[in-house]
């Protein structure tokens, strides 16, 4: 099987994308900037761009769900989504999280159809929103 590519999405900004393509992470790991989105481009277009490559989004924003447009596109091209959270965490915690739930990541990636959301608490727990 292909590695699998994590992409996080212009709610994330670039450090943390950045800092963790630098570690020889377990998945390809691609951003909203770095993939020369526009940063108005509206959220179904990019989420039918990177459904449409099989990558796995990693968002903040915890509204796609309910978000008439957003959710469609989730639905329609079978994006994998997860909410991460700590918005509001600086680098250091946002990579201490990242890499305490990559692995769930990849495994729900990997097992759970598609579409789907799964939100993440801050103490790594997960739940399914759609």
């Amino acid at each position: 099987m292909d590695k699998l590519t994590l992409y996080f999405d212009r709610n994330v900004g670039k450090r943390l994308p950045s800092a963790l393509s630098k570690l020889r992470p377990p998945a390809d790991i691609r951003w909203h900037q770095g993939e020369g989105f526009a940063q108005n481009l509206p959220d179904d277009v990019w989420l039918e761009a990177v459904a449409r490559r099989n990558w796995i989004v990693l968002t903040q924003d915890l509204k796609l769900h309910v978000l008439e447009s957003e959710r469609q596109a989730i639905m329609q091209h079978s994006a994998r989504c997860f909410y991460l959270p700590g918005a509001n965490d600086g680098l250091w915690q946002a990579l201490c999280t990242v890499t305490r739930i990559h692995k769930k990541i990849l495994q729900l990636s990997l097992s759970a159809p598609a579409p789907f959301i799964f939100a993440f608490s801050a103490n790594g727990r997960h739940k399914r929103v759609l």
